[in-house]
């Protein structure tokens, strides 16, 4: 009876973390949604989820998300039972979210044996706005993916008796999948060697059997850098041509700090929330953010430290906070150095802590706090599915938010040319090309725009500064192609043409 007890709490409890989710479900796909899903030829074709799962695609460039097979499957399965219906799509998406909310709520009780800490981590992680957007958008399902393979991962290491080396066997496989998700995974090993540190008990075997299984585990993340390092596809900003957004060495050092005292911030207060949040980076080692930032990663690093014995469930949570925090800490710069998103594996460390916080008051005391917390995120995340509606509400947003963005100022011009608003789409390219003079999707669809008012001249220069941004583009090519063609110069068109077809998708 007590059993049946316990599960229909558990039960009650995953409908009160689904319920604020629903919100918004039928939305349409909208920002990467529509490049990764609803317009990725790719996926049309099921024979192609046998390329994926050969791993042909890692070596792909042309390939979107092809560094990720573990998210195609996923998206090959989404297509055949949905379509493109996007209630499906996000139904995934909560599915795997509350997945992973339950295997750290089961995680800490596995290691704690403490019922309330464990679902009250677990509630405040599903329900926390900054997991809004990969939650939301079944375009960055890589984020949720990742982190649910990486808690199956933890908890294989935790099986005891006869079962501890199929455990560790299944954790290995689960750790080769959330490397095949995304990037991030490569700390886990980390975060595993964290455990073992500071609940040595949960684990079976001797010193010695925990730290074999640790290398290994380091070994296979080590084994996967190297392989993205020898892909021909570059791994992320590192090698490639500049984006205008990417931080460039020494900025990345400087910046570092700053952005960890951003990532609190918003863990702390996740509010406002942004598709295309701004960075200014750090750009001397003279700085005020540089300090502030420094000051709170000495700051948790201590704490950490100084409660590994005595409250090793804050250790954890500190320690979560600052690994997950190394693949975005932009010291191996990313194409865009913030984003909602990164927040994700970042958050049950923060969960954690603010659990822990909740289990020392009274018990009324917990229990109203919890009740507050979840209440005041459940209302927060209605108010940011909200804003994806529409891409008009969406991009409305996050330019208000960030009048700097380029990615949001594209979006509205093309938004306004579909309203037929001609003079306000050019007003939008023009602010995205000044806020980023290297954002080639502006200054393509600034040189459509002008084609299309038959401005010949104007459109050939702005589409000549698209291919010189972005010449393995064969969108940029083919659209000069088209300017020159309008203009009489064949011979010019042709080699254009023959450009872009050379860079077209096999």
């Amino acid at each position: 009876m007590r059993g049946m007890n316990r599960a229909w709490k558990w039960a009650l409890l995953a409908a009160v973390v689904a319920a604020p989710w629903l919100h918004g479900r039928s939305h349409p796909f909208l920002y990467d949604d529509v490049g990764m899903i609803a317009e990725n030829s790719f996926l049309e074709d099921p024979a192609n989820l046998g390329t994926v799962l050969a791993g042909r695609t890692l070596a792909d460039p042309h390939v979107v998300n092809g560094r990720r097979p573990a998210v195609l499957a996923t998206y090959f399965l989404d297509r055949a039972l949905y379509g493109l219906r996007p209630a499906g799509w996000r139904a995934t998406n909560l599915a795997l979210h509350l997945g992973c909310a339950a295997l750290l709520a089961a995680l800490l009780r596995r290691l704690t044996g403490r019922d309330f800490f464990a679902a009250a981590a677990g509630l405040l992680f599903a329900l926390h706005p900054a997991t809004s957007e990969a939650v939301h958008a079944p375009g960055f399902r890589a984020d949720v993916l990742c982190l649910f393979f990486t808690l199956a991962f933890l908890h294989g290491f935790l099986a005891t008796g006869p079962r501890a080396g199929w455990g560790r066997m299944g954790g290995m496989a689960c750790l080769a999948l959330a490397l095949l998700a995304k990037e991030t995974a490569v700390v886990a090993p980390l975060l595993l060697g964290a455990l073992m540190v500071l609940f040595p008990a949960a684990f079976p075997g001797s010193r010695r059997d925990r730290m074999v299984g640790w290398t290994a585990a380091a070994g296979l993340a080590g084994l996967f850098f190297l392989l993205w390092l020898a892909l021909p596809t570059d791994l992320q900003a590192a090698g490639g041509a500049w984006n205008g957004e990417s931080l460039r060495f020494p900025e990345t050092l400087w910046s570092a700090p700053a952005l960890w005292a951003r990532t609190l911030r918003l863990l702390l207060v996740p509010w406002p929330l942004n598709v295309t949040p701004g960075f200014a980076p750090v750009t001397t080692p003279i700085s005020a953010r540089l300090a502030w930032g420094l000051a709170w990663l000495a700051l948790c690093a201590w704490g950490a430290w100084k409660a590994r014995r005595t409250a090793p469930e804050v250790a954890l949570g500190l320690v979560w906070m600052l690994v997950f925090f190394l693949p975005v800490s932009n010291l191996w710069p990313l194409l865009h150095p913030v984003a909602d998103r990164y927040l994700v594996p970042i958050a049950p460390g923060f969960a954690i802590v603010a659990a822990w916080i909740l289990s020392h008051q009274s018990r009324g005391g917990r229990r109203l706090g919890l009740a507050a917390l979840a209440a005041i995120y459940a209302l927060l995340l209605a108010v940011r599915l909200g804003q994806w509606a529409s891409a008009e509400k969406l991009w409305t947003a996050a330019y208000f938010q960030n009048p700097r963005s380029a990615t949001a100022a594209t979006w509205l011009g093309l938004l306004r040319e579909e309203a037929g608003d001609a003079d306000g789409a050019r007003a939008f390219y023009r602010a995205a090309t000044e806020a980023n003079p290297q954002a080639a999707a502006a200054w393509i669809n600034w040189g459509v725009l002008e084609g299309q008012a038959e401005n010949w001249a104007e459109s050939e220069r702005l589409l000549r500064r698209a291919v010189e941004l972005r010449p393995g583009g064969a969108k940029g090519w083919s659209n000069l192609a088209t300017c020159l063609d309008r203009q009489g110069r064949r011979t010019e068109a042709a080699e254009a043409a023959a450009r872009a077809e050379a860079l077209r998708v096999p």
